[in-house]
């Protein structure tokens, strides 16, 4: 979809000023109408949308009157490039680590920001950034729930470098150290496949992948990231694995695509014609699906989803790849689960239910059982650089399960302690999975936790964030 450009009147004269104020209404009157037309066409409850009247407002502001109360995910981006690029991982300057935000408390307005991973190849990990590692401020600015946004976006903005003033908690204030200045990465292309290996506890081998987000590639058609898994997979299967973690408590989702593929290398009995999702879209959509001009068009069943025996790869070359499934050799598998996990993350959890025992250890996931496709101007992204993703699905389980809009609860509800790197098995989820598989407890371990009165501030949009299921099948043709 498109991307309004929004012109700014900087050191112009009145009359300009008025003249680029006609002339971005204008464009927002053009834009409003397309974004009608798509959710007409497109959105899951296009019967229930207003009807058309001309507006001059922000698109933003336009969309929002056009959501459903039931929805929670529909979003609109003011510019395509960007959004594309963050859904294949792509940041065009980042600052090099993962985070979530906290109220430092209840007393005061302030926020305190956590970092939760560090990404490899960026000055950060060079640095020695580490997860648990807190800060306050940004360009020496408290955070607080006013001015967050803004100051966030600065690790992402055009500036080469950002300063960060890191604290430690010493059991009854935030003591602020020197402000770190942290050169950001250029177009960083973020992998979703973080870690992976393979743990001998005892007479178990425990296959352990933090998998962070859901796309194919960095955008270059390739499917690498796709492959890379299933490599990853094919490591498991040579070494063994009596048992399986798959760590999406950061992954807020992503394209369905690759979701497919990530069940399809973990069900039981894995078989083309194995149903892993049933598909509900709007009328509009479910008339064409089942009209004869699309069936003589396209060779595939929209209504479904089956599991993939193959990765098909078109560039650079075109070739076919056996998925490496490890089903046949697992009896469950643990999912360590957090507050982000979201969307195609919450697919692959539903979709594998009816087939095998799905054991959920950290905290309640989102309840996105929806999904978006990403929609743009694609003929006119002069005039409209503006993009949304609305909800134009609902999905289900081989059963018909759709049934966790409130989110899936944890079988153990584990706090995410921030102690330990990822991938250490004193870290306080894995830990928990590890004394599940081998029935013996982690010894007691001292916890860096978060101050007390510190509670999770769920109010940051970030971009990179908004990594909803992505359906590409037909609709953005």
């Amino acid at each position: 979809m498109k991307r309004l450009f929004i012109f700014l009147c900087v050191l112009a004269t009145l009359t300009g000023c008025v003249y680029e104020i006609s002339l971005d209404k204008n464009k927002n009157l053009y834009v409003n109408r397309w974004i009608h037309d798509n959710m007409s066409a497109l959105y899951y409850w296009n019967d229930e949308l207003p009807a058309y009247k001309s507006s001059y407002a922000n698109p933003e502001i336009y969309f929002e009157t056009l959501i459903n109360k039931e929805d929670r995910f529909s979003a609109i981006f003011s510019d395509y490039k960007e959004i594309i690029n963050k859904l294949n991982g792509v940041t065009a300057s980042d600052v090099g680590f993962e985070f979530e935000l906290f109220r430092e408390s209840s007393a005061n307005s302030n926020i305190v920001g956590i970092v939760v991973y560090v990404k490899p190849g960026t000055t950060a990990s060079i640095m020695g950034i580490k997860r648990g590692n807190m800060f306050r401020k940004i360009n020496g600015k408290q955070i607080t729930i006013d001015n967050y946004s803004g100051l966030i976006n600065t690790f992402y903005d055009a500036t080469t470098k950002v300063a960060v003033t890191f604290s430690d908690f010493n059991g009854n204030t935030f003591v602020d150290r020197s402000a770190t200045s942290i050169t950001k990465v250029l177009n960083y292309k973020e992998d979703p496949v973080y870690l992976d290996t393979v743990y001998t506890i005892q007479d178990k081998k425990i296959g352990y992948l933090v998998y962070n987000f859901f796309t194919t590639d960095s955008g270059d058609e390739t499917m690498y990231y796709d492959l890379k898994m299933n490599n990853t997979f094919g490591a498991f299967k040579q070494a063994n694995i009596t048992d399986l973690v798959i760590d999406l408590r950061y992954n807020s989702g992503g394209m369905a695509t690759s979701a497919i593929h990530l069940a399809s290398m973990l069900v039981p009995n894995l078989t083309a014609n194995k149903v892993l999702t049933y598909t509900d879209y709007n009328q509009n959509y479910t008339d064409y699906f089942n009209s004869e001009e699309f069936k003589q068009q396209y060779d595939v069943n929209p209504f479904i989803d089956n599991f993939a025996t193959a990765i098909e790869v078109e560039k650079p070359s075109k070739h076919s790849y056996p998925v490496q499934n490890i089903g046949d050799g697992l009896q469950r598998i643990y999912f360590l689960t957090g507050r982000s996990t979201a969307s195609a993350s919450e697919m692959v959890i539903n979709g594998l239910k009816p087939y095998i025992n799905c054991v959920l250890i950290g905290d309640t996931t989102v309840g996105k059982n929806v999904g978006s496709t990403l929609v743009y101007d694609e003929e006119n992204t002069k005039k409209n650089r503006w993009a949304m993703m609305p909800i134009i699905l609902k999905y289900f389980n081989k059963d018909h399960q759709s049934d966790f809009t409130n989110g899936f609860v944890p079988d153990y509800l584990i706090q995410d302690d921030y102690a330990h790197s990822l991938g250490d098995t004193r870290e306080a989820l894995l830990a928990k999975a590890i004394s599940q598989i081998t029935g013996v407890q982690q010894a007691a371990q001292r916890i860096k936790r978060l101050p007390i009165t510190a509670t999770p501030f769920s109010g940051v949009k970030i971009l990179n964030k908004q990594r909803g299921l992505v359906v590409e099948k037909f609709l953005n043709k």
